[in-house]
């Protein structure tokens, strides 16, 4: 008698806790009760597996305690929070973060902290901030900076001080010029890579793949274009092609189903892709939780298990 070998189903490799709720940033902007009521019904809902953490400014950290001291429910899951700070003011934005925790008495935590990097010596200043955040700290590099020179630095802060952390690539914005092009995310995708840090991204990736938005007339990235250079990337593919697939606008050239990822004639196993996400491409941010879900409906990937 043959027994069948159980895999794992490659869209849960790829998707699994891919997307950081980020309801109160913009084009969102929700209000706290609605970005919580928002994040409350991804995590609880028949997705609730694609959802990670609530992204929250660490200067908002105390109105969202309000929040949840009156809305969580008996045995509702801890809440996993990723704090944005500003790092103007380490010394008062740590104090907040544990006063925070304190109050929610383990209901919540801070499970990362995000930063944009300021002016000055980088790799003093974020291993200074690793030390007292005393968390994953990613930080935030400007695509139209120095990338190799940045990452670099945030690899000799990671070496020296043995703690974990990332970096933070800014995908979009309010302006044509935020939107860094193809070839931009695949140097910085494969910059990452090549320093065995990981990364998340953020801004404008509501949608799978990359298309021209109606309202503002801006080309978008694609999240599943991301997630395939990541993946491809980690098994070592080249910029040239990185860039290819970051700047693919055709939903038909990428596939997504039990067995894998496919752009194109590429194929990345579900092995592959638990590989990319785990050491790569770890989230992204978004403000809508429903037009990814709708998306990758409409595209045949959800539900798991059709």
């Amino acid at each position: 008698m043959s027994l069948e070998i159980s895999r794992p189903d490659a869209r849960r490799a790829a998707l699994g806790g891919l997307i950081d709720y980020a309801g109160l940033f913009p084009p969102a902007e929700l209000d706290m009760e609605a970005a919580a009521a928002g994040y409350r019904a991804a995590r609880t809902g028949p997705e609730a597996w694609m959802v990670d953490r609530f992204l929250c400014p660490v200067g908002r950290l105390e109105e969202l305690a309000g929040v949840l001291m009156g809305t969580m429910g008996s045995g509702e899951p801890a809440w996993r929070i990723s704090a944005i700070a500003t790092g103007t003011d380490l010394d008062a934005e740590v104090a907040t973060i544990e006063a925070f925790e304190a109050e929610m008495g383990g209901a919540a935590s801070v499970q990362l902290v995000e930063t944009r990097v300021p002016s000055g010596d980088l790799a003093v200043w974020a291993a200074r901030a690793v030390e007292m955040l005393d968390r994953v700290v990613f930080f935030e590099i400007p695509w139209q900076a120095d990338i190799a020179a940045a990452l670099d630095a945030l690899a000799a802060a990671r070496d020296g001080t043995r703690r974990a952390l990332g970096a933070k690539l800014r995908t979009g914005g309010v302006t044509a010029d935020d939107f860094p092009p193809p070839e931009g995310v695949a140097a910085f995708i494969a910059a990452c890579r090549d320093r065995s840090l990981p990364l998340k991204a953020t801004a404008g990736l509501h949608h799978p793949v990359r298309h021209v938005d109606p309202e503002t007339g801006f080309t978008r990235h694609g999240f599943l274009n991301l997630l395939a250079a990541a993946a491809l990337a980690s098994r070592g593919e080249d910029i040239t092609t990185l860039a290819e697939v970051v700047g693919d606008d055709d939903p038909q050239a990428f596939t997504l189903d039990r067995s894998g990822l496919r752009w194109r004639d590429r194929a990345v196993s579900a092995a592959d892709l638990q590989t990319a996400r785990r050491e790569l491409f770890v989230a992204y941010g978004s403000c809508s939780f429903d037009e990814p879900v709708e998306d990758l409906t409409a595209l045949g990937v959800l539900p798991v298990g059709s």
